[in-house]
């Protein structure tokens, strides 16, 4: 093949990639933000099948720039050797042994990433949404009944819950995609204290010192199963033994959050 022909190929392909991660980047960043797997989609895929189609753009860019290089290696070791001379009495770098020695390096910063990374993983004491959850767990959650489900027991191991610690994070994981600033499905905001203290729909979503009479804990437990979207509302048996302590608690919203996050 012609070698004009060849590196035309390889820039159409490098510019291809390229062009694929900084689309699939901006899905993920802006239409599809974190949080959003659960409940949205785009043209029928989730946001982790973007992360994927993003990360398979990543490893191609990669692929690409290495056989660039190594069409273009004899190229590179003349310019480095114009920009550094050899001193008097030097031996010359041979192009061959100088290319190996730069495979081996560049394998052995991939290698090290890669261990570095998977070393560095650990599982969280508490999911923060139900995706994180073991599979098996779920399953058994989902065919718990609701009058046996398990957010009293649960709730009772838990000594004291803080509301800006442990509650709204909860929220900010899970809900405030679609019920926040930017979204108020059902004109409801998780950032917003009388959206939960109010009177809605003839409910009240917390009612202090009172669990049974609360409607959030039925929501995010999956009882209503005939609400719309009821499935994307469940979150994890933890997080709904944390906001029910925090009800049995008495509810305590500080008046410096009373929008979410705190007041400057």
């Amino acid at each position: 093949m012609n070698r004009s022909l060849l590196n035309l190929i390889i820039d159409l392909l490098a510019a291809t990639c390229l062009l694929a991660m900084a689309a699939t980047g901006y899905v993920l960043r802006f239409p599809l933000p974190p949080s959003t797997n659960r409940t949205h989609e785009l043209w029928s895929l989730s946001r982790h099948e973007w992360g994927a189609i993003h990360s398979w753009a990543s490893l191609g860019l990669l692929a690409v720039l290495v056989v660039h290089v190594a069409l273009h290696w004899q190229w590179i070791v003349t310019m480095i050797s114009r920009r550094f001379p050899h001193t008097k009495g030097t031996a010359p770098v041979r192009p061959g042994r100088a290319g190996v020695v730069t495979v081996a390096a560049l394998l052995v910063l991939v290698g090290s990433w890669a261990a570095v990374t998977h070393l560095g993983v650990r599982e969280r004491e508490i999911p923060l949404h139900a995706l994180s959850a073991p599979k098996d767990e779920m399953e058994n959650w989902s065919n718990t009944p609701a009058t046996t489900r398990p957010v009293v027991s649960n709730a009772a191991e838990i000594i004291s819950v803080d509301f800006g610690r442990d509650v709204m994070p909860v929220f900010e994981a899970s809900c405030i995609n679609c019920h926040g600033p930017e979204k108020q499905r059902a004109n409801f905001r998780v950032d917003r204290r009388d959206d939960f203290f109010s009177l809605r729909d003839g409910k009240i979503p917390v009612v202090p010192d009172d669990p049974d009479a609360s409607w959030l804990l039925p929501i995010i437990s999956g009882e209503l199963t005939e609400m719309k979207s009821a499935e994307a509302h469940r979150l994890t048996p933890e997080d709904i033994a944390l906001i029910e302590t925090w009800i049995l608690e008495g509810a305590d919203w500080p008046v410096d959050r009373v929008n979410g996050s705190p007041n400057p």
